[in-house]
């Protein structure tokens, strides 16, 4: 058993939200603490939308760590490094976003940072991967 208690929670929800700053689909829920990236630890909040069915998360880099397939969210001197989106629908029927962005659009007009489901692959041809190999 781990120092810290654990436990998984709206599976539903965070079968379909993947981080915006590296990717990952992997989240931890620290009882009392948030829902963090597994990868990144990048804080992910939820709540409900007034009158929408589905739900509305909001990213916190504050607690984000340095990861090299990741770009962390811009901040600004008004806000922290937040972003936000909206994902409208329900555990039976699917879920799918609505909108998506980051406080530091609603500030600069500058702003070039994409969520990683956004940005260009690394690799120049989209379909090659590069995966560790072990020798069989």
């Amino acid at each position: 058993m781990g120092i810290v208690e654990t436990e998984d929670r709206y599976s539903g929800v965070f079968d379909v939200v993947k981080c915006p700053v590296c990717g990952s689909d992997k989240w931890t829920h620290l009882v009392y603490q948030g829902v963090f990236c597994r990868n990144c630890n990048t804080k992910c909040t939820l709540r409900e939308p007034a009158g929408d069915q589905g739900f509305i998360t909001e990213f916190d880099g504050t607690y984000t760590w340095s990861v090299d397939d990741g770009e962390k969210i811009p901040e600004t001197e008004e806000y922290a490094p937040v972003a936000s989106g909206k994902w409208l629908g329900t555990e039976n029927i699917g879920y799918h976003r609505h909108w998506f962005s980051a406080r530091a659009d609603h500030v600069h007009d500058d702003c070039e940072w994409e969520p990683a489901w956004n940005r260009e692959p690394k690799n120049e041809n989209e379909d090659e991967h590069s995966y560790p190999t072990t020798e069989r």
